[in-house]
């Protein structure tokens, strides 16, 4: 049998694509090198060519995830000549694309454990993000209200809106974004109205 040859970068991204499912399954604990390898028909070696541990490729994946789920938002916040509210709308629109994915990862074969590690992972992730619109709204004085920590306001948001977002007694969606866009206009202390 003859051996496949792939590019570095290729391979490493196919390792932490198996182990991103693997964890996703089993949890970390039932994942192992070995089950990771014999999905990805891999040596020991080829492994340890590209990570030093299980941890280290969970990490990875876990990043890989991330960097895949805030690309569209990053998309947003970079796009030069959007407004604040633009923005934040856009955000919106591409938010319940990116719930629907989740969910669609969220099947009863899903360990909690990571489910929950890659979801406030995200939310982390996508603060560094929030803080860019929140400043721009300031600096544009879109936003009228004092700001003291534009950070913690961030994931204070960000956390606020996933709790809605995920929250059971509300069903439709979009009776979740439209309680979210005034909250945020409050808090935010918008000239606009409704975001």
């Amino acid at each position: 049998m003859s051996r496949i040859v792939k590019a570095p970068d290729v391979r490493r991204q196919e390792l932490i694509d198996i182990a991103l499912k693997q964890f996703l399954e089993n949890g970390y604990e039932k994942t192992s090198v070995r089950s990771i390898l014999n999905e990805a028909s891999g040596e020991i070696g080829m492994f340890y060519h590209y990570f030093k541990s299980k941890n280290e490729i969970y990490e990875a994946a876990l990043e890989s995830y991330n960097e895949k789920y805030i690309a569209n938002f990053a998309e947003i916040v970079n796009t030069a000549g959007l407004s604040f509210e633009e923005k934040l709308n856009q955000i919106f629109t591409r938010l319940q694309g990116s719930i629907s994915e989740y969910s669609l990862m969220y099947t009863e074969n899903a360990d909690p454990q990571i489910m929950a590690v890659l979801h406030t992972r995200s939310l982390l992730t996508m603060v560094p993000l929030f803080e860019q619109i929140i400043l721009e709204g300031i600096e544009k004085n879109t936003m009228t209200g004092p700001v003291p920590n534009t950070h913690l306001l961030s994931q204070f948001i960000l956390f606020g809106m996933s709790a809605i977002i995920h929250d059971t007694e509300v069903n439709s969606m979009e009776e979740k974004i439209s309680h979210i866009k005034v909250l945020l206009s409050k808090i935010l202390d918008t000239k606009m109205g409704d975001i």
